[in-house]
């Protein structure tokens, strides 16, 4: 007896076989039961899901002669009448299988319309199967539509197309829409299994065994495929070797060993990457291609990653279960974040590699750059670091009233204060000043030093306080100009609150803060409308002037512009998409 492929030998005849789709046999099922025949459907999914499988089995369930005489129970055809075998064999005259590729044309559709006027022959209803209907021209849609839309009773179409969107919507409207999902791997490798005990109990079978390994390799390689899972089985049985494990299966389909990717997925764990290149090139050396290689090593960190998000998630991961441990152990130390990050390092190597004639060393970038990644932080942290900076450094701010009259009545002292220094060594910042106690001011400079310095390029100056008189009326104007500000921009008004107002030194207004708080409010746009808030404040146009100094009854902080910077800048880098990598702060640094 000549040889028969297994996807024919073994294709579903009922709807209980039928893999993956229970969503619609299970419908299909009862409407047969129940007798309501539409009299178009409309099958759609990715190949080999069983659409035209399915059909044939809906038409044989209605032209079934058993089940028309009550003998056959429940909707699955008897397989075993005139009508069934006829179907089966592709001989029946009640249904009508067309090839919507090469039957495409207006003509086409004409010829149809003229045989389905007739009455079936031997059954109820006569059936058009048009499979890969999407591809019938706009004309032999617009022929068809009449006969859709008002068909003989005995008339049932049923459409097999993987692109749906390509139908008109005159022609979508009018049929019984069943989406065919992709059939899990779980699935796909038991199918396999059994196809295996099923040949070794036909007397005129093939006799070979099959590992669960190998049937979940040609499972994942059918990406959901039935069809071509069965296919790529019979190609493997025809090695002739009786036993079929992974090794074979992948010699004979010419799939990448998946220990060099466990390999170089462990050098890269481990943060090594001289071992990450030596198990790249041992791997390039057996014959693997590079291009194979970036695509098996994103998917092996997608395994990874998976597993460390859902460890229960062995339906995602077409792998035996030690194969599986092993992952979860690759996985351990890593949070999901930096998985991520290594997964789009990985995916986006075989890019540039298409069109390179050196496709190895991009491959060989990609996994020192993975090798090498540092630890990253999340959106989440970066704003949780940042409320955290700043609510430090809002817990030591006085109210603005107290900090100008600290500033406008507190006695000066005759000479500088001299922060303490650390047993260290290292300069300690001073503590804060008791709760009610007045910020003692630095001591004055000259009135030509202050102005010379407040012309000095930038704005920024080396003195600590100019000398500049502040009466009731001039806090008055300034706190009437901050209220001005914080009703336009409260960010600007805070960062002014937090700032020291000094003075004003003939034509300019001196306000003393650190470099970050001066950052901010030189800005183009902050320094209009700073500008016009004090110009009605004040009643005439002054000049504002940032000199260096801290601000008035603020507490100096161990935070500074550095450690607030980086902060921000690998947050934008977060909401831009890019990867970026945890440095340590300067405190961080400081501390070891």
């Amino acid at each position: 007896m000549a040889h028969r492929a297994l996807a024919l030998k073994y294709r579903p005849q009922v709807f209980a076989d039928l893999i993956g789709q229970d969503h619609v046999s299970s419908v299909l099922g009862r409407a047969l039961e129940g007798a309501r025949i539409a009299h178009a459907y409309l099958f759609t999914g990715a190949r080999g899901v069983g659409k035209t499988t399915s059909a044939r089995i809906l038409a044989k369930a209605l032209n079934c002669e058993r089940r028309r005489a009550g003998v056959q129970k429940g909707p699955d055809p008897c397989n075993a009448c005139t009508s069934c075998t006829e179907i089966t064999a592709g001989v029946s005259l009640d249904v009508a299988e067309i090839d919507g590729a090469s039957n495409r044309g207006i003509a086409d559709v004409q010829a149809l319309r003229e045989k389905v006027r007739f009455s079936p022959t031997g059954g109820i209803f006569r059936v058009v199967i048009i499979d890969e209907v999407h591809q019938l021209s706009n004309d032999a849609f617009a022929a068809l539509l009449k006969t859709l839309e008002e068909p003989p009773p005995h008339l049932v179409f049923i459409f097999a197309t993987t692109d749906p969107q390509k139908l008109p919507d005159t022609i979508r409207s009018r049929t019984q829409r069943f989406d065919f999902a992709r059939v899990p791997l779980r699935k796909v490798a038991d199918r396999l299994l059994d196809i295996q005990k099923r040949e070794a109990a036909d007397r005129e079978g093939t006799r070979f065994t099959l590992t669960e390994d190998a049937a979940l390799l040609i499972a994942h390689k059918s990406e959901g495929s039935m069809r071509d899972a069965v296919s790529a089985l019979d190609q493997v049985v025809s090695a002739g070797e009786a036993g079929i494990d992974e090794e074979l299966v992948r010699r004979v389909l010419g799939l990448a060993d998946r220990e060099a990717f466990f390999a170089i997925a462990e050098a890269i764990v481990k943060r090594d990457p001289a071992a990450a290149l030596r198990a790249v090139h041992a791997a390039f050396e057996k014959g693997l291609d590079a291009r194979d290689l970036a695509e098996g090593l994103a998917e092996h960190v997608r395994h990874i990653l998976i597993l460390k998000v859902d460890p229960k998630g062995d339906d995602l991961v077409a792998l035996g279960h030690e194969d599986i441990a092993r992952l979860k152990a690759q996985g351990e130390g890593w949070s999901e974040s930096d998985l991520l990050r290594l997964l789009k390092l990985a995916s986006e190597a075989p890019w540039p590699m298409r069109d390179s004639p050196q496709p190895l060393i991009h491959l060989e970038a990609a996994v020192m750059q993975m090798a090498t990644l540092e630890p990253g932080e999340t959106l989440a942290q970066l704003l949780a670091r940042l409320e955290a900076l700043e609510q430090r450094l809002a817990g030591a701010v006085p109210s603005p009233a107290s900090a100008g009259r600290a500033a406008s009545t507190a006695p000066r002292p005759s000479g500088p204060i001299t922060p303490p220094r650390a047993e260290s060594g290292a300069p300690r910042l001073p503590t804060a000043p008791a709760p009610g106690a007045q910020r003692p001011p630095v001591a004055s400079a000259a009135p030509a030093a202050a102005t010379a310095a407040a012309r000095a390029p930038g704005g920024a100056t080396g003195l600590a306080e100019p000398a500049a008189a502040i009466d009731e009326s001039t806090a008055a104007c300034w706190r009437d100009a901050l209220a001005g500000i914080n009703a336009k921009k409260r960010m600007l008004g805070a960062f002014l609150e937090e700032s020291r107002f000094v003075g004003i030194d003939g034509a300019r207004l001196l306000v003393a803060m650190d470099d970050l708080h001066r950052a901010v409010v030189e800005e183009s746009e902050n320094r209009a409308l700073i500008a016009a808030e004090i110009s009605r404040a004040f009643g005439r146009t002054l000049e504002v002037r940032c000199v260096s100094g801290d601000g008035g009854g603020i507490a100096p902080r161990a935070a500074s512009i550095e450690d607030v910077r980086p902060l921000v800048d690998r947050a934008i880098a977060w909401f831009e998409g890019d990867v970026v990598e945890r440095k340590p702060t300067r405190t961080e640094r400081a501390n070891g």
